[in-house]
């Protein structure tokens, strides 16, 4: 596959060639990013960047994980990831998390950090810079990281309790049957027994000294890489760099870094599975290859070799997609990618997955295997290489055009995996230059060649994994590979590329007029009243180069409708996901759209419809031909359909013995008395019916004079006028029948106080609840504002009171919102996996913590919040669907406008806080659904 890649770039010939790596060329460096290295081996990556302005992201990244551990180590790697939040030299105990969440920056969202099997990564992000002491700690929280940690024995003892949770509640059934095969995946492999989480024997038991001397061990300057930007100044953070980590000694003879390689197989590898709660069939054809040698990487070689596998990505997943929408379709649901094989960067792989429709994998495992076949036998056309290259040029464009508005956090996870992987950073304008020239002239007969090298019978793993059934065992090895070999012995007949040769829009409508225009100063946009009744406002904004946002929005919805309609309205979300349009199937309507970067998302909810989605100024023409067919030619095939409803059965038939399912369907008919608020059924979707379905949604969008449309982008507004009238204003309309909202409180969560508990038979003994509190409060921005900072301060507290002292919990948050339309508008919603003999804690802390709320809010508690939000409402009121959705929001309630949002967060008061809470819970809507493990 290697040659391959030199042969696009030598030449661009189909004849495999001898390719040196001293002959590749690298891939040039980002000149914005200045790397360095320090005498003890640390590597730095800084850049100034100001999108979003006056925020910096601060990463330290790794060469590290699970896969470094001894047998004895099990969970080493991860838990000491846990304890770099748990007491460092300048930051003892707890005040490290403390002291960030008061200058904004929030534990979780912000500061977070992973483990993997061969790496681990930590960042502080969405840091405010306007304090340069700010800057300074946050690299000095880094230099304790990398080498300051305190690691004592009570902290240590404490976080125990935590993993244990987090194994608990992290190990799902398929995690538990990929923990079994690991080994017949990875023979003689550590890879087959390395999963980060580790063992619960040695995280129970390991004695202190031997976490230290791992850290001691594997956190050394010369596996560590920190990652800078932001709207700072280099030179200074540079030379900051250099001040805190050059302190770091150099190791003297240092464990080797091993890269443990992963055994190639001449024989398939089958491997199947199950556990009694996997709630589906799954099945995973692999075709394992060498990853890109260190000498190739970073160097033409692998920009190319990425782009084609891209390419035969993309390809092999439309042609799945589009069998997967006829009605006889041997699965539910394929897909194709590639990348590490399961968890080693030693080897990659081409993967397919599916989900059979039925219980027997048979059938759609051939299918996949013989498309995979079909590919490598016939190779992929020139007209769908046509448009997955497009597709891939377009995007690139986009990211172009949008050059000077990239995120700290893109820009610095690219700089991260050049760290850890050696992944070329070439910079945005570097790449579109250097890959508009290279895709135009790699044919595709050299992504048919790498494509039909990778597929094998050499290297060829097979996974699988099933509900365990009493009766019914996993198909043996030799049963899985006679089905590949029917496949194999099949005429398979090329692929046919069908395309549809007309315009979405067959005949143009009589276009409309704007009749009347107004100044919305407030929100410094501009009103269109349109000759149909239809609104449209319009805001012109420079946050992106490249983008408009679109959302429009209608009172009415759902609310209404009878429960004879329970099965329709339950499966519409899925036909509003994969809709097609006019004479255009779903699939052909994606082939269509190919190179046009235009999304749009259509939700029917209780009290409104709405659409949204974003475009950008080339594509906007495109965007609104798509606006008036949504409105006015949405439709399903028959066949599209029924494939739905073979998808949705595959899916769910089998979750009734999976927990998180049956907890969550519980908790609708808990918390609503209408059928429709509850979890479909295969009996649900059996009875839905395709022409109801669309009958439903074509009267939701039959009155064009109910909606107002808002825009807000770098659009051309002569231009986007011309369009409005044209498609907008042309839509149907009926001025005297606009709809409003019609109140029904069974579609709202149900008043009053209701605890209820039940069992369930379980794998691992889990605890699930939720604690739900509701309330009748006036919308207004403030309102919504204390809503979500009430259930912020709530939120805090219950990490360190129910997590960090109790250890009854890995992760416990709770949210809290303010809703326009609805009557019973304001709710809180606290839903957690617990350990079961720590429940009544708990939940008696939950209710404590809302109580006390009530009664009085610490000031310093609430500057925190006020820290954070201040920074995140600044940071949302550089975006255009923030203003889309706030000038949307108030053509359905008019309240106070938001556009003073800093003065607006900086002015509540702690009694205002509490005033809130206590108004809320005075109402006594405090419902509680506890799940336990049945012991019996």
């Amino acid at each position: 596959m290697i040659k391959l890649a030199f042969v696009a770039i030598a030449g661009f010939t189909c004849m495999p060639i001898a390719v040196s790596a001293q002959q590749m060329p690298p891939v040039p460096v980002d000149k914005e990013v200045r790397i360095g290295k320090l005498d003890n081996g640390l590597t730095y990556y800084i850049r100034h960047n100001e999108y979003p302005k006056n925020q910096v992201d601060f990463y330290i990244a790794q060469k590290v994980g699970s896969i470094l551990e001894e047998d004895n180590q099990c969970g080493l790697a991860h838990f000491l990831e846990h304890m770099c939040f748990n007491g460092t030299r300048n930051f003892p105990g707890s005040s490290m998390i403390k002291w960030l969440e008061s200058v904004g920056v929030k534990f979780g969202y912000n500061l977070n950090a992973y483990t993997s099997i061969d790496e681990t990564v930590y960042r502080i992000s969405s840091v405010p810079t306007e304090r340069i002491g700010v800057q300074d700690s946050c690299l000095m929280i880094l230099s304790d990281w990398a080498d300051g940690l305190l690691l004592e024995g009570k902290e240590i003892d404490e976080e125990r309790s935590v993993i244990h949770e987090e194994w608990r509640s992290q190990l799902p059934p398929n995690m538990r049957i990929m923990e079994k095969l690991l080994p017949e995946i990875y023979p003689d492999s550590r890879y087959g027994h390395r999963l980060p989480i580790g063992t619960m024997e040695v995280v129970d038991n390991f004695p202190h000294q031997a976490l230290r001397d791992y850290y001691e061990k594997w956190y050394r300057p010369d596996l560590q890489g920190i990652v800078v930007v932001g709207d700072i100044d280099v030179d200074r953070i540079e030379g900051k760099i250099k001040e805190l980590f050059s302190k770091i000694e150099k190791p003297v003879n240092p464990a080797e870094r091993v890269y443990f390689p992963v055994a190639d197989n001449e024989k398939p590898i089958v491997a199947f599975g199950s556990d009694k709660e996997q709630d589906k069939y799954v099945a995973q054809i692999m075709f394992k290859y060498d990853a890109l040698p260190d000498s190739l990487k970073g160097t033409m070689a692998d920009v190319t070799t990425s782009y084609l596998l891209d390419m035969a990505q993309m390809m092999l997943q439309i042609r799945l997609n589009e069998l997967g929408q006829k009605a006889d379709a041997p699965f539910a649901v394929a897909s194709a990618f590639y990348g590490e094989f399961i968890m080693a960067k030693t080897k990659q792989a081409f993967q397919m997955a599916m989900v059979p429709k039925g219980n027997s994998f048979n059938e759609g495992l051939k299918a996949v295997y013989r498309e995979a076949l079909r590919a490598k036998r016939g190779g992929f056309t020139a007209t769908e290489y046509a448009r997955c290259r497009t597709e891939y040029l377009s995007q690139l464009e986009k990211a172009y055009n949008n050059r000077n508005q990239q995120e700290n956090k893109t820009l610095a996870e690219s700089y991260v995996r050049n760290f850890i992987d050696k992944k070329p950073i070439p910079g945005i304008e570097t790449e579109y230059q250097m890959m508009s020239m290279i895709v135009n002239q790699i044919p595709v007969e050299a992504v048919n060649q790498v494509f039909s090298q990778i597929v094998s019978d050499k290297n060829l793993v097979v996974l699988g994994m099933m509900p365990a059934r009493e009766g019914e065992s996993c198909p043996k090895d030799e049963d899985i590979l006679a089905l590949l070999s029917q496949v194999e012995a099949e005429d398979i007949a090329p692929y046919v590329d069908n395309v549809k040769d007309e315009p979405l829009v067959s005949e143009l409508p009589t276009a409309g007029k704007v009749v009347k225009e107004n100044m919305l100063s407030d929100f410094g946009a501009k009103e269109w009243i349109l000759s149909n009744g239809a609104k449209v406002i319009l805001k012109k904004t420079d946050f992106k180069s490249d983008e408009i946002s679109m959302m429009a929005v209608a009172k009415g919805g759902m609310s209404a409708c009878g429960n004879d309609q329970v099965a329709d309205l339950l499966f519409m979300p899925v036909v509003l996901e994969q809709h097609g349009l006019g004479n255009f199937t779903n699939s052909d309507l994606n082939k269509l759209l190919a190179g046009k970067q235009v999304s749009l998302k259509i939700s029917l909810d209780d009290y409104m419809r709405s659409l949204s989605g974003n475009t950008t100024p080339k594509d906007l023409k495109t965007y609104m031909e798509m606006l008036y067919m949504t409105f006015t030619g949405l439709n399903v095939s028959e066949d599209e359909f029924v494939s739905m409803q073979n998808l949705y059965k595959g899916l769910i038939e089998n979750q009734g013995q999976n927990p998180a399912f049956v907890f969550q369907k519980k908790l609708q008919e808990f918390l609503f008395a209408s059928p429709i608020k509850r979890v479909f059924s295969v009996d649900d979707i059996e009875k839905a019916s395709r022409k109801n379905i669309l009958g439903i949604i074509r009267e939701q969008l039959i009155n064009a004079a109910d909606f107002t449309f808002v825009f807000s982008g770098n659009f051309d507004e002569a231009e986007l006028k011309v369009l409005t009238e044209q498609y907008i204003a042309s839509l149907p309309s009926a001025k005297d029948k606009k709809s409003e909202v019609k109140l029904n409180s069974a579609v709202e969560i149900k008043s009053g106080n209701e605890e209820q508990e039940f069992a369930m038979k379980m794998e691992v003994p889990q605890g699930s609840a939720a604690v739900i509190v509701s309330g009748k409060m006036p919308y207004s921005f403030k309102n919504r504002l204390l809503a979500s900072m009430s259930a912020q301060l709530i939120s805090t507290r219950l990490l360190s009171e129910v997590r960090e002292k109790e250890g009854a919990v890995y992760s416990i948050y709770t949210q809290g919102s303010q809703d326009r339309l609805s009557e019973m508008s304001v709710t809180y919603q606290t839903i957690f996996q617990v350990k079961p003999e720590k429940k009544d804690r708990a939940l008696e802390i939950i209710r404590s913590e809302f109580e006390k709320l009530a009664k009085e809010t610490p000031v310093e508690e609430l500057d925190k919040v006020k820290e954070f939000m201040v920074k995140q409402i600044t940071e949302d009121e550089h975006t255009n669907s923030y203003w889309c959705s706030m000038m949307a929001g108030n053509e359905l309630l008019p309240s106070e406008i938001c556009v003073k949002s800093e003065q607006t967060i900086q002015s509540i008061t702690p009694e205002e806080v509490s005033n809130y809470v206590n108004k809320v819970m005075k109402q006594n809507n405090y419902r509680v659904l506890v799940m336990m493990p049945d012991t019996k």
